[in-house]
């Protein structure tokens, strides 16, 4: 069985049709198991409008939209661990890079799945980290996860055979393509990943519409 690492990026954070059709999904992968990674939103920023410091305003917002979700996702009958990358020491980040404390890991109930976000240690501290460095850190860590990112493009459920090619390299992107359906924050990732959107999604493993990038 294929098991994900899936990025939700800052934009899709706030966007609550995505969001909806993200949890129909993971409602069709049953016992499927995969791990979602999260940073902050806008929501960093309409705090910042209250007073509160940035720091301050996307920890805050980091939690926040962790235990929304795992509201959201439960309302369609999703059963998801919500976790800050800092409880139980989970990921640390260490002079060498960041460390997964696998004790912790392989002891978690099992789910089908788990929501991290990117608030991980730092020694006796919790730091946040950008959400791309973490999803990419898990996907490598884990050797029996792919990475999934979740395209731009709202207007319509792209990927069709005619239009795009099924496998690309990330060197060979078209800035077409690019600008349609990658964030600038997708943009910082390096590693294999599948593109798709979040009505394919329900499909896992083999999402009807999706773009293998290498």
């Amino acid at each position: 069985m294929s098991y994900y690492v899936a990025l939700i990026d800052f934009d899709h954070l706030d966007h609550p049709v995505f969001l909806k059709s993200l949890a129909q999904s993971l409602s069709a992968h049953k016992t499927r198991k995969g791990i979602l990674v999260h940073g902050d939103s806008e929501y960093t920023n309409r705090l910042m409008q209250t007073g509160m410091m940035r720091e301050d305003a996307r920890e805050r917002a980091i939690m926040d939209l962790n235990h929304r979700l795992v509201a959201l996702f439960a309302d369609h009958g999703v059963s998801t661990i919500g976790l800050q990358g800092f409880q139980k020491e989970l990921i640390q980040k260490t002079d060498s890079g960041l460390q997964l404390n696998k004790k912790v890991f392989d002891g978690l109930p099992d789910s089908p799945m788990l929501l991290i976000s990117s608030l991980i240690n730092d020694g006796d501290e919790r730091t946040y980290i950008p959400p791309v460095e973490l999803a990419e850190f898990l996907a490598e860590e884990l050797e029996d996860h792919e990475l999934v990112l979740f395209s731009q493009d709202h207007d319509s459920d792209i990927f069709t055979q005619s239009t795009n090619e099924k496998e690309v390299k990330w060197s060979e992107l078209s800035e077409e393509f690019r600008g349609k359906n990658l964030s600038e924050e997708q943009l910082q990732i390096t590693i294999p990943t599948i593109l798709t959107t979040g009505i394919s999604f329900s499909g896992w493993p083999e999402p009807e519409k999706a773009t293998k990038i290498r």
